[in-house]
């Protein structure tokens, strides 16, 4: 995974990308030892949550959280550093996922792998954006 940050990101659009890239490559790392190879992207009704290594936008958020903050901690992030998680929605629609902030200029950036089979690419949105998306905006998608 630290190959992604190599020092070549020369935009914070190309450090996402980085992130993009890395975050995908821990899942698949991490469900080496884990049932999370399983986990299918969303677990909405067809999908029940009490499948083997299935993960809610939760289990997701705070992996994905905790992997950016190894990635900070260990000098890989120049354009971001990690925040606090977001979260939208009501009691019925909550939903949760990681979070970074642009350093120049401080907007925030949702990092959300729940959409996505285990060890795709995640969405990378601005929060703000992400905030105001419904659900069909979002389709399962195979881009890496």
């Amino acid at each position: 995974m630290v190959d992604w940050f190599d020092g070549s990101a020369t935009t914070p659009e190309d450090e996402r990308q980085q992130i993009r890239q890395a975050i995908g490559w821990m899942e698949v790392v991490v469900s080496r030892y884990t049932p999370t190879h399983l986990d299918k992207g969303m677990n909405l009704e067809k999908r029940p949550v009490d499948m083997t290594g299935q993960m809610d936008c939760i289990d997701e958020s705070i992996n994905t959280t905790t992997y950016l903050a190894l990635f900070g901690q260990q000098g890989h992030l120049r354009w971001h550093r990690v925040i606090d998680r977001a979260y939208r929605g009501s009691m019925l629609d909550a939903h949760w996922a990681a979070q970074v902030e642009q350093v120049d200029n401080g907007v925030n950036y949702v990092v959300d792998s729940w959409f996505q089979d285990n060890g795709m690419l995640p969405y990378i949105a601005e929060s703000i954006e992400w905030g105001d998306l419904q659900w069909r905006t979002f389709r399962p998608r195979k881009d890496n």
